[in-house]
């Protein structure tokens, strides 16, 4: 088998690994063998996709006896039972590659004030942990499911708060993305599945290692350094664009400020809050 007739070659999808393999050989799909070493992932959400990985053999490059050529047919767990002469090709995928299961439920896993929650939410945001879990375990992310309270930077006094499946466990950074937009789509998948199957209307928060949390809190102290320095100036300030869900923190945090009040500008993507001083 020389370097110009074998070689293995990578794709999105088994079909585009195996053109790459003939256009780099120049070689038909009739004039050569297909082995498929990795069919290949498309994940969930977009994360733990891998390529498609297939070694194209030009038909004559070395001499194959009946075992061997039966291994190389489009289908690998045909082959494998067809042709056990060579093991090499025949051995299973290393324990490292196998995706590694979520952390055990704990009897903790809930932890917010019973008194407080409508039984009837907290049983939709029981049903959607299990789901979220079922989620993480196909991404292969070891992790474990919470369920709390909305904190006090996040919540409306006058509203009753939402309940939070919060995500706990190591580099979960990729749930998050840009401006919360992985998290917030996770977030309406977790609650789709939970509507289909409670047939309730969800209204619970997804969030990873209280980021969401976290982030509010840092909101609410900026908004009110904000509004110090509207006072202060006279002028009024404008803040970053955000999404609708902050937009909300910093109006909260100043809905009650005796010498200012907020307003929200802008389109889509550029919307933001301004900070205006009272008059008088």
């Amino acid at each position: 088998m020389t370097a110009e007739k074998s070689g293995e070659f990578r794709g999105k999808s088994v079909e585009a690994a195996t053109n790459a393999g003939l256009a780099a050989l120049r070689l038909s799909l009739e004039e050569v063998t297909v082995e498929i070493v990795r069919p290949g992932s498309r994940g969930v959400l977009g994360i733990g996709a891998e390529d498609a990985v297939v070694r194209v053999t030009a038909i004559g490059a070395v001499k194959a006896s009946p075992a061997s050529s039966a291994l190389r047919e489009i289908e690998p767990a045909a082959a494998s039972r067809s042709s056990p002469a060579p093991a090499a090709r025949a051995e299973p995928r290393p324990a490292s590659k196998a995706a590694p299961k979520p952390a055990e439920p704990t009897a903790a896993a809930v932890s917010v004030n019973l008194d407080k929650v409508n039984e009837k939410d907290l049983a939709a945001a029981q049903t959607g942990r299990e789901l979220l879990l079922g989620l993480l375990e196909r991404m292969s992310l070891r992790a474990n499911v919470e369920i709390v309270q909305q904190s006090d930077a996040e919540a409306d006094e006058d509203d009753e708060r939402s309940l939070v499946l919060n995500i706990v466990g190591d580099d979960l950074g990729m749930l998050i993305g840009r401006q919360n937009e992985t998290l917030s789509a996770l977030e309406f998948i977790t609650r789709l599945m939970t509507n289909q199957q409670t047939h309730t209307r969800t209204g619970f928060v997804v969030d990873v290692n209280g980021h969401r949390a976290k982030r509010a809190e840092s909101l609410r102290k900026l908004a009110l350094r904000m509004a110090d320095q509207t006072v202060q100036t006279g002028r009024t300030v404008a803040m970053e664009p955000m999404p609708p869900a902050e937009r909300r923190i910093v109006h909260l945090a100043l809905r009650d400020h005796p010498s200012v009040t907020t307003q929200s500008v802008g389109e889509g993507d550029r919307r933001k809050v301004t900070i205006v001083p009272k008059k008088g």
